[in-house]
């Protein structure tokens, strides 16, 4: 049958009348999924055991943490990937390897990585972050950030309680007046150093006493540091900072519950990476990269509970809480969910963690990997070489020239002493025995004869195989100074490049990593 031109235009009008005026059923919106709000406080170079309820660095160092312990999960097996802040952090966010999230130092995150706020930002979160900053707005797109009035060292601010339940108050105040559930990242600045009020007088200087003091006599030394005076002293320092965190967590915790939002918000509770003192912070050993991480979910986590079983670590996080807030993934992510152990249930494939060193900003590389296990820790160093010495921030502190200083009238000091300095291209330990890393198993004549070294050295090769890790030419090469060395030629020469290659887009930001 022949359509005429008007029963054409008849028709035409009456599709667009039908798009344009829906009946009043499907005009009306479908109301957004309950979701549950996501709390992240993150310490800053706080050692895992510093809290009082993962053993304590002090008597009544943590009464907030330890509350948040009691009505929540502890995992004593909890580690970083990488034990310096920026990178650590951006693995947290990314449930990527450093290696393949772009930020090996203090670097930039690749340009289209999935990053936590920014995928909870497309689901209607509203995201915010305060204190220690990430900055990368493009890559994290935070719907609020504190802004420092300041410029320059970050060391100036955050180092006051107030601030953060300030910024928290108004924060979780917003959340209900939006009706948005929210992801809120708390970044301390504390413990890291200094500990107490250096830069006093600066204008915008941020910083508050701590609660609390505490006397070298009644510190806890860890282990893998020597009982001198000038340690207790700056132990004493550091416990003091820690307990100014845990003023700070107390604060926030405080907004939550002031908000009623306390019922509907996963608290997480982690530190960066370990203390700031030799064999801590930037190392692979396991108190460099062992984290007091705490999860509080009522009505989901049991209260009190306690996870020494499974080893779990942060480039887990990202997949853990996509899956408790039932939100998909955008992209493949290196890490894996560990919900199923919040549930109380148990879960294959959680007996060890990688975890890694790359640079600071490039100049002087270190390259490391580290394969951790309940019974064993296996430490490659790529850069070891018998004469290249490591220069790091926590190596040139208090405790670290107490210990040179007693290195020269103490044999064993001094060879504790070397090894911080020029390590070894293996390390292997028995962390049953030797739970502080202190006597190094790998030797060049009986090294090979070890099945559980052996067997890590393994297992290593499969997780650099399985995550595209860069070092793997490196490790299979660990037998071949020449070998070592043109790589490490090659490496630093990459990382000083990308260092390079940053500054257009830190000009453009108008800050510097």
């Amino acid at each position: 049958m022949k359509v005429t031109r008007r029963q054409c235009l008849t028709a035409m009008g009456t599709a667009a009348c039908s798009f344009a005026l829906p009946s009043a059923v499907d005009a009306q919106q479908i109301a957004p999924k309950k979701r549950q709000n996501v709390l992240m406080i993150v310490a800053d170079d706080m050692n895992w055991d510093s809290p009082g309820c993962f053993g304590g660095a002090a008597p009544d160092i943590t009464p907030n943490i330890d509350r948040l312990a009691a009505e929540g999960m502890r995992f004593f097996q909890g580690y970083v990937n990488i034990s310096l802040c920026t990178p650590a952090r951006a693995v947290m966010l990314t449930g990527l390897y450093p290696h393949n999230n772009g930020t090996e130092g203090f670097q930039r995150i690749h340009p289209g990585t999935e990053t936590l706020p920014a995928h909870l930002n497309e689901a209607g979160y509203l995201c915010g972050i305060v204190g220690k900053p990430l900055r990368q707005q493009d890559q994290l797109r935070w719907s609020v950030t504190y802004r420092w009035q300041g410029t320059g060292d970050e060391n100036l601010w955050g180092r006051d309680p107030a601030k953060y339940r300030e910024f928290a108050a108004s924060f979780f105040k917003m959340a209900n007046v939006s009706q948005q559930p929210f992801f809120l990242m708390a970044n301390s600045h504390d413990p890291h150093t200094p500990y107490k009020g250096e830069g006093a007088g600066h204008p915008n200087f941020e910083y508050d006493d701590s609660s609390r003091t505490f006397q070298p006599e009644e510190v806890r030394v860890p282990g893998f540091l020597p009982d001198l005076p000038e340690v207790r002293q700056e132990m004493a320092d550091y416990c003091g900072a820690v307990r100014r965190l845990d003023d700070t967590v107390g604060a926030v915790l405080d907004e939550l519950d002031e908000a009623g939002l306390a019922d509907d918000t996963i608290v997480i509770f982690l530190s960066d990476n370990g203390i700031s003192m030799p064999y801590g912070k930037a190392t692979c050993y396991p108190e460099g990269t062992r984290t007091p991480l705490i999860v509080r979910w009522p009505g989901h986590v049991k209260e009190g509970a306690v996870d020494r079983e499974h080893m779990v670590s942060t480039v887990d996080l990202l997949p853990t809480i996509l899956e408790a807030l039932e939100l998909p993934l955008a992209q493949a992510v290196d890490g894996s969910s560990f919900l199923p152990l919040l549930r109380g249930e148990k879960q294959d494939n959680r007996d060890a963690v990688l975890t890694q060193f790359h640079h600071v900003h490039g100049e002087r590389p270190y390259p490391s990997r580290s394969l951790i296990t309940k019974e064993h820790a296996y430490i490659f160093n790529a850069w070891s070489n018998g004469e290249r010495r490591k220069k790091a921030g926590p190596l040139g502190g208090p405790t670290a020239e107490a210990m040179r200083l007693a290195a020269k009238t103490d044999p064993q000091m001094a060879e504790r002493v070397r090894h911080l300095d020029y390590a070894t291209v293996e390390e292997f330990y028995d962390l049953k025995d030797d739970p502080y890393c202190l006597n190094n198993l790998v030797s060049e004549n009986a090294g090979d004869t070890n099945e559980d070294l052996e067997r890590l050295r393994k297992e290593m090769r499969n997780w650099l195989v399985k995550y595209n890790d860069p070092i793997l030419t490196a490790f299979d090469d660990r037998n071949s100074p020449e070998a070592l060395e043109k790589w490490m030629e090659e490496y630093t020469a990459r990382a000083r490049q990308e260092i390079e290659d940053l500054i257009p887009y830190e000009k453009s930001q108008n800050f510097r990593f």
